[in-house]
């Protein structure tokens, strides 16, 4: 009938359900109780819109099965947008782990390094280069004063440079 209200003890019963699943169904606000009566009409279509779409889609081959005493073939999602949300969300998932598993194996086979490691590895390598150039200036000042020729200055300071550099590649 509509408009017809029913207890929640009732509306258990014609489902199959225990009147403590009813009861969490209205404590999660599924079913909305009008003066302590549950529409059954408005209460089905409630559950209906929030049941989670696998479940549905299982529930809807049982119900071909049972119609036709043969088995259904597997359920095809083609109107119901939620039902493609969580195929696509649970899609979206299965390769965001396929791909974390794949970066985890790069990782221990060496291919792959933190970023933020290698980030500070180079800071402070260019700072032992900053330093060891900048340093030559104090200890060379007064080797090059001393000399006069310019082949022998550039001499010097090649040696000089290659020193430092032979020492930052140890």
């Amino acid at each position: 009938m509509p408009g017809e209200r029913i207890s929640q003890a009732e509306f258990a019963r014609r489902n199959g359900w225990s009147k403590q699943y009813v009861a969490k169904l209205v404590k999660q606000g599924r079913i909305k109780l009008k003066r302590g009566k549950i529409d059954p009409v408005a209460a089905k279509k409630a559950i209906a819109q929030l049941a989670e779409p696998s479940t549905v889609l299982r529930k809807q081959q049982q119900e071909k099965t049972q119609d036709t005493g043969r088995t259904a073939e597997p359920p095809v999602v083609t109107g119901n947008t939620k039902a493609v949300d969580y195929a696509t969300a649970r899609t979206m998932r299965e390769a965001y782990r396929a791909k974390m598993a794949r970066l985890d194996y790069e990782e221990r086979e060496g291919k792959l390094v933190d970023a933020r490691k290698v980030r500070d590895e180079a800071f402070q390598l260019a700072r032992m280069v900053r330093d060891g150039m900048l340093a030559i200036p104090d200890r060379m000042a007064d080797v090059l004063a001393a000399e006069t020729d310019p082949a022998k200055i550039r001499a010097i300071l090649i040696e000089e440079l290659e020193t430092v550099l032979e020492k930052l590649s140890e």
